[in-house]
């Protein structure tokens, strides 16, 4: 069977499929093509390079080593000229396409040992834009750009931005590139997960579903409609391809109530993200057909993206 890995996106979260990867690599899973939003785009882009337990290595590697300078970087003039209305981003990318240049394996997508495509978003016509050949370093770059955080990136004619609101999970593309066995391996999930700081003294628990508070702030709302906006769209994906190929999503840990902007937690997503999915291998049931939550349990009690199954497990 002709089997894609679907990795949707989740900024610093995106630690948690480096772990995945590798649970699933020891099992014997391995990708005929990669199709990435976002974060999951690099993790496509560098495993498509080295798509080996050795190329899983190396990723865990890098995302342990990574620091919010690389990517997030804290420059006053741009926030005090985006929250002023003066520019559409507050922070340059300059570093986070250098910080690309220095760790891709490869220079053009077509290079890679195994087919792989990055998703970006039109802005003006919010269609999806998927790259599988060309240079590696501006699609890359666009399908990172979060809207209002980073500068959208022109490519062609096209100016693009993250490819989380037109495709979160790119799962009909993987299917309309041939895969009859559809993997997706996701930025967080609704696994109890425990995270300790022992340095700052400090710990956290994340727990599934989340919480009922909203945010406090008027960009945290926005964010929070538009990853809802996105979370909807996704399932709809898994309900329409479910019949299409023999479609799985991995377990993997909750990220409710820990910073998408911080590289703190990596090293502990990583590894649980990895038990994890080790443990949920050997009983692995396909995607069923019908209403499911995001994480692709069937939903068992009238409750719309919420499964017993799942709440279960937090």
């Amino acid at each position: 069977m002709r089997t894609a890995w679907v990795l949707p996106g989740g900024s610093t979260f995106g630690s948690i499929q480096a772990g995945l990867a590798t649970a699933l690599l020891e099992a014997g899973v391995e990708p005929d093509l990669l199709v990435g939003t976002s974060a999951g785009s690099l993790n496509a882009a560098w495993l498509a390079g080295n798509p080996t337990l050795h190329g899983a290595e190396r990723l865990r590697e890098i995302w342990s080593s990574m620091r919010r300078t690389d990517v997030f970087p804290i420059q006053p003039m741009r926030i005090l000229a985006g929250k002023l209305g003066l520019s559409n981003h507050v922070m340059g990318n300059h570093g986070l396409a250098r910080w690309l240049h220095n760790t891709l394996p490869f220079r053009r997508l077509e290079d890679a040992q195994v087919p792989v495509t990055v998703t970006a978003t039109d802005l003006d016509s919010g269609e999806p834009v998927y790259f599988d050949s060309g240079p590696a370093l501006p699609p890359l770059v666009a399908s990172c750009a979060i809207p209002g955080m980073f500068p959208p990136v022109k490519i062609g004619d096209r100016w693009l931005v993250d490819g989380g609101p037109a495709v979160f999970m790119p799962i009909s593309r993987a299917v309309e590139q041939g895969a009859e066995r559809v993997f997706v391996l996701p930025c967080g999930g609704t696994e109890r997960f425990e995270y300790d700081q022992p340095k700052r003294g400090i710990g956290a628990i994340a727990t599934w579903p989340t919480p009922k508070v909203p945010p406090r702030s008027v960009s945290g709302v926005n964010g929070a409609a538009l990853g809802a906006a996105m979370l909807s769209a996704a399932r709809l994906d898994m309900q329409l391809n479910a019949g299409r190929c023999e479609l799985y999503v991995v377990p993997a840990p909750s990220v409710v109530g820990l910073s998408p902007y911080s590289f703190a937690h990596a090293s502990a997503l990583i590894d649980a993200a990895w038990d994890i999915a080790r443990r949920w291998w050997p009983s692995a049931k396909p995607v069923p057909e019908g209403p499911i939550d995001i994480g692709g349990n069937p939903i068992e009690d009238g409750r719309y993206g919420v499964s017993a199954v799942a709440r279960s497990s937090s």
